[in-house]
């Protein structure tokens, strides 16, 4: 399967709205939004199936600026495939330079964008009337990073990630230095102030005390992910006593780090989908 990116030149048949909160959300129809707030943009999609009773929100990975011009969207062209409506978050820092393809939704000195996508979206559930255990958050690769982090901000979240970085201080410096340069006003993450650091992993008991549930996918032909990020983040988890909390999974694919979920792993995400709602603990 191919977790394809969308950007804002492929999408002009999706109506446009401006966002100024839940009561301009079309309940029946999709649609892309967009909010100003303290000079940054956010660009969503609304997919709906309200009959589900489900919200997947979805983050997306590197997008190649060559490629691709804000806002992006992975796995947009899925949404007929879950059972669930689905919510296509668009990273923010994307329109911070031009060369800026990644930046794990990670904020800046004045905030973290995720904490703003999490308002978005409690005010989302409500509108829906979404049960709080049926939302769930879905990324891969830069995309599952944010999606693993998501669940520090929205409490009771499950979460689905798929060959996810989990410590971007193991990812290579040349992309995080990006980030730091283009996002903080600093030449590498270490020089980012450290109160801002938390940012930077989902190593963190906000985040697995934060999540319900999670699904963790792994190409095993990534063996960079596999060691850097799958493995350390099963032992953290073990380390916290939070084990039950965890399905971990691995296939194999020959594209690697490319390789998303194959068709098995994929109905086993479903399986999680449609699984009956565990018990919140703390």
């Amino acid at each position: 399967m191919k977790a394809k990116k969308t950007s804002i030149k492929h999408l002009d048949s999706v109506p446009r709205h401006s966002w100024e909160g839940p009561q301009d959300l079309d309940v029946e129809e999709r649609g892309l939004y967009t909010e100003h707030l303290d000079g940054e943009q956010y660009d969503f999609i609304f997919a709906p199936k309200p009959e589900t009773g489900r919200l997947i929100v979805f983050f997306s990975g590197d997008a190649r600026r060559s490629k691709f011009e804000p806002p992006v969207f992975q796995r947009w062209s899925w949404a007929s495939k879950f059972p669930a409506s689905c919510l296509y978050f668009s990273d923010p820092a994307l329109y911070h330079h031009s060369n800026l393809g990644l930046a794990w939704y990670a904020g800046n000195n004045h905030g973290d964008y995720l904490e703003h996508i999490a308002k978005i979206t409690r005010s989302i559930v409500q509108r829906m009337g979404t049960a709080h255990g049926q939302v769930f958050s879905y990324g891969s690769s830069g995309g599952g990073f944010a999606a693993l982090r998501f669940a520090r901000y929205f409490k009771g979240l499950r979460v689905i990630a798929i060959n996810p970085q989990t410590d971007l201080w193991a990812y290579p410096v040349k992309w995080t230095n990006r980030l730091a340069r283009a996002c903080y006003d600093a030449k590498t993450l270490g020089d980012v102030p450290v109160d801002q650091q938390y940012k930077f992993s989902a190593l963190d008991p906000a985040v697995l005390h934060g999540a319900r549930g999670i699904f963790l996918g792994q190409n095993e032909q990534d063996r960079d992910h596999y060691e850097k990020h799958f493995e350390p983040f099963n032992d953290y988890v073990e380390s916290l006593g939070l084990r039950d909390r965890l399905t971990s999974r691995v296939f194999s694919d020959a594209s690697g780090h490319a390789g998303a979920e194959n068709q098995e792993t994929f109905d086993e995400i479903i399986g999680f989908l449609k699984a009956p709602e565990p018990e919140a603990k703390e």
